[in-house]
């Protein structure tokens, strides 16, 4: 309940945060709305950006060795952005792992307007709501320039676009999974992804290495659906495996067993 009022009181400061602007935003060209899968493509890591702490920093201070889920949102929007960050901590809180511990998380503006105030606003909200309110903790929210955004949305294969006449930005709603080097590893659609999916979308990106070793032999029976974006067990085909196994071992000894016997046999 106390996290759920958290994210409401963020909503609410964002809301004000919003009416507070009287500038609009400058375009950021985007093309068409979409989400084009880049997998294996290489983020840059020398992008510039600034932290919500108002330090400059770059892309690649944030892949440590562990893998990374990065959204792509801005503060000053009050739906799909807001449904997206809120639906990821509800996923964060269901999940054992914890965040800088098996993986970290970035958010990036795609306003180059809005400013590391802005960010810390709503990073502080978002914690709160985690129940990980440590300055520490390794979910950046990052501001930069059009050309960091254009960038880094480009190798990931994000097409947004800017509304000039809404003040607003067209976008879709997914997270993008990372390898710890920066490669594209998987992508979860939707605004808020099931704490499993998540869990094996980590678990893939970072190769196996982390979670526990029980961790590790349950989400090695799940393998990636590419036509329902899903993650699903292959138990079965596992057990089918195993089946024609069986049976060709039994077919084998049941052959010996005929050959010997047939050669017991007086000519």
């Amino acid at each position: 309940m106390r996290r759920t009022l958290s994210l409401a009181a963020l909503v609410v400061m964002l809301v004000g945060a919003r009416s507070a602007r009287a500038e609009a935003p400058a375009a950021v060209p985007g093309g068409q709305v979409d989400i084009v899968e880049q997998l294996g493509e290489q983020v840059p890591r020398s992008l510039p950006f600034v932290d919500s702490a108002g330090h400059a920093v770059h892309l690649g201070d944030y892949l440590a060795g562990r893998p990374v889920v990065l959204a792509l949102v801005y503060h000053r929007c009050l739906g799909l952005c807001s449904l997206l960050l809120a639906g990821l901590t509800r996923s964060m809180l269901a999940l054992d792992w914890r965040v800088g511990r098996e993986f970290d998380v970035v958010t990036v503006s795609i306003d180059p307007d809005e400013t590391p105030a802005l960010a810390a606003t709503s990073r502080a909200g978002y914690l709160q709501a985690l129940g990980a309110a440590s300055p520490d903790t390794r979910w950046a929210f990052l501001t930069g320039p059009a050309a960091s955004i254009d960038a880094l949305a480009g190798a990931v294969g994000f097409r947004f676009q800017y509304l000039e006449g809404q003040r607003q930005f067209a976008h879709a709603a997914a997270l993008f999974v990372l390898t710890p080097d920066g490669r594209v590893s998987r992508y979860l659609y939707g605004v808020e992804p099931p704490p499993r999916q998540l869990k094996a979308a980590l678990f893939e990106a970072s190769g196996g290495r982390v979670g526990t070793s029980f961790d590790r032999v349950i989400l090695r029976c799940f393998a990636w659906d590419p036509v329902s974006r899903r993650y699903q067990l292959f138990l079965t085909r596992y057990f089918r495996g195993v089946g024609l196994l069986i049976l060709a071992a039994v077919g084998t000894m049941l052959a010996l067993l005929f050959r010997h016997e047939r050669r017991r046999r007086p000519t």
